[in-house]
């Protein structure tokens, strides 16, 4: 396990999955992790999404993310742990331009507390052994939830009950071998994401939502990609997705007590993606990293919009079981 500051050098140094692209494909707008901006104006997107729904009322206290740059605040827990009136305890640099879907389903939609130990980080893989991407890859983060939050220290004393862990991986598990032209191995990728979740189940954590790879065949920097290339994209998307479904229910039947979930992100994309100006974008293929007046941040990430949906349903979806 590496230590903070080789993570951040290697944050600020390594082209990551997302980044690697910009070299591959025109389409890609040169981008860099931004300080998250925390304004409460409204932007012309927000204004039209659904009424917001709340989250926190039923039980969690606490939420641990792992993931990539989809899910990426740059938090670092010695930096500052989360507390009321600061759940996300620190951080503030995302690929939205602003919040990202965890920051939404924090600080917008709770009507209690929660907070948020986001281990994410920006290029992840589930295991870095299995496919190239930037560490701490899946592994590591939960090497670090196992230092510092596993023995519910006085700054998180989590239970069982009150403590939900979301996992959003596989965007690079699948797209870097579609850009290095390899197969994604599924299989081993499947093994080592459920042995981690195994180890967490371990320390006592039994609530656990999975979210699947979003439909990132249509970001900008797939447009000029041939359709046969997308096609098998595309079929691996769905291969991974549904092993994430059949690897969880033989999951939850060796772990009786464990209560878990797939939560498809699938429809938050194509509900923006399928009416852009309702959004405030012009199109479906444009990019900002303004992260508002476009759908997508740069050529890989989704804006603010689309994280809102996500957040939005994902709270939705889990209300009456997590929240």
């Amino acid at each position: 396990m590496m230590s903070f500051s080789r993570v951040l050098a290697l944050a600020a140094a390594s082209s990551l999955s997302f980044s690697s692209v910009a070299s591959a494909s025109t389409a890609i707008l040169s981008s860099s992790s931004v300080a998250a901006s925390k304004s409460s104006s409204a932007s012309a997107a927000a204004s039209t999404l659904a009424s917001e729904a709340t989250a926190g009322s039923d039980g969690t206290k606490y939420m641990v993310v792992f993931g990539d740059s989809y899910s990426s605040t740059g938090f670092w827990i010695t930096s500052g742990y989360p507390a009321s009136g600061n759940p996300m305890g620190n951080g503030g640099s995302t690929t939205t331009g602003g919040l990202n879907w965890a920051g939404f389903v924090t600080e917008t939609y709770n009507t209690t507390e929660i907070l948020t130990y986001d281990f994410a980080v920006y290029g992840a893989t589930v295991d870095t052994d299995l496919v190239r991407g930037s560490t701490p890859d899946v592994k590591d983060q939960v090497g670090y939830f196992n230092e510092y939050l596993a023995s519910k220290p006085s700054y998180a004393p989590w239970t069982s009950d009150d403590l939900l862990v979301a996992v959003w991986i596989g965007i690079n598990d699948v797209g870097n071998p579609f850009w290095d032209g390899t197969a994604s191995p599924i299989d081993s990728i499947m093994d080592e994401y459920f042995d981690l979740l195994q180890n967490l189940t371990d320390t006592g954590v039994t609530n656990f939502v999975l979210l699947t790879v979003p439909p990132f065949n249509n970001a900008p920097s797939f447009i000029d990609q041939g359709e046969s290339s997308l096609n098998n994209l595309v079929s691996n998307i769905t291969a991974y997705n549904d092993a994430l479904s059949s690897r969880l229910d033989t999951f939850k039947t060796t772990n009786t007590d464990v209560t878990a979930q797939v939560f498809d992100t699938t429809a938050s994309f194509t509900t923006a993606l399928n009416d852009p100006t309702t959004y405030g974008a012009t199109d479906a293929t444009c990019s900002n990293s303004d992260g508002t007046t476009c759908l997508w941040y740069d050529g890989y990430h989704a804006g603010q919009a689309i994280h809102k949906l996500v957040a939005e349903a994902f709270v939705k979806a889990l209300t009456g079981s997590f929240f």
